[in-house]
């Protein structure tokens, strides 16, 4: 089988040729996302795979139809950049590859907890002038002493609320599933009533028409004061203007982001720091903000198992057959 892989990383390629060398499949890859100037490239091709921030337009599925193309295999968890309806229409059937590594991110995600607590951009920037003293950064706060709200308690969620739990936070989950397992170390409970009790916030929920603008002006008002954000999940999940405003009053003590709503005007690739988008340059001036450049899921595991079940996912949903990752109507 033929599959063509888009947007290709360099550390990809390791594990496709070793997933080459396993299967017997041929893989050719592009190093552009998918989009309706290079989808020609896919004619004679079986299947297609891809991971991207941009999204999938409509005339995109239309003309991997008309390819006989019957499917695309995302190779990432969010898959906020497919236009379903318009997939679904030319019977195009979707996977991502949800379980890739959740501990990856939830890793990621208590790293930046842990650097907001102890103040480490600020001693970080100190340090570089040569200041050396205790007032540089300021007294911490240890995480036992934490509430903690994981908002969507999924694979990410669950695996973050184990370790949040494991040194002796408070976890509280938000989620319209419940899993009674997870009942061990968190308590599930309502938004609101998370957002009056937590010392931090965790979004790890996928971004649709429910989660899209969910942390808006009215989110930052319930919030109590001094609270820390932590955002991995998608940019547009949270109002960035409310939250700057709430970073500068003091109604959040800290917060941590690995995604931004206008991400792909600037991550994934190198400018000055004066061509970045106006609220970005404010907010990385901040010493109790982190911005990184949506690299939580960044590790050789996760690199691996990314590329090996989307391209597995892509071989099955070619034949016709069922896979766990396929994303239904």
């Amino acid at each position: 089988m033929k599959i063509i892989m888009y947007n290709t990383v360099k550390e990809e390629l390791p594990c496709v040729d070793e997933w080459v060398a396993k299967t017997g499949h041929d893989v050719v890859n592009v190093y552009e996302p998918l989009n309706v100037d290079n989808v020609a490239q896919a004619q004679s091709f079986d299947a297609v795979t891809t991971q991207q921030t941009t999204a999938i337009p409509a005339p995109v599925y239309e003309s991997l139809a008309g390819y006989g193309i019957k499917q695309i295999a995302l190779r990432q968890v969010g898959y906020d950049v497919f236009d379903l309806p318009a997939a679904f229409g030319q019977h195009i059937r979707l996977s991502n590859v949800a379980a890739y590594s959740p501990r990856a991110i939830a890793e990621y995600t208590l790293t930046q907890l842990l650097n907001i607590l102890r103040h480490n951009k600020k001693f970080d920037r100190a340090m570089a002038t040569g200041d050396y003293t205790w007032a540089a950064g300021g007294q911490a706060r240890e995480i036992y002493q934490m509430t903690v709200a994981i908002i969507g308690v999924g694979r990410i969620g669950t695996a973050l609320a184990q370790m949040l739990h494991a040194l002796g936070a408070n976890v509280l989950g938000v989620d319209p599933v419940y899993r009674a397992q997870n009942e061990a170390f968190l308590e599930y409970t309502s938004l609101d009533d998370a957002l009056s009790r937590a010392n931090v916030i965790s979004f790890h929920t996928p971004l649709n028409d429910e989660t899209r603008g969910l942390a808006n002006q009215n989110f930052f008002d319930k919030i109590q004061p001094g609270t820390i954000m932590l955002n991995m999940a998608r940019g547009e999940i949270v109002d960035m203007a409310a939250l700057e405003s709430s970073l500068l009053s003091g109604q959040l003590y800290g917060a941590a982001f690995d995604v931004a709503p206008n991400e792909n005007d600037f991550m994934d690739q190198k400018q000055a720091v004066a061509d970045l988008p106006e609220n970005i340059q404010r907010l990385t001036q901040l010493d109790n903000f982190y911005l990184s450049p949506h690299i939580a899921f960044y590790t050789n595991t996760a690199i691996k198992n990314m590329v090996e079940m989307a391209l597995n996912d892509a071989v099955t949903l070619a034949r016709g057959g069922y896979t766990e990752n396929e994303i239904l109507r």
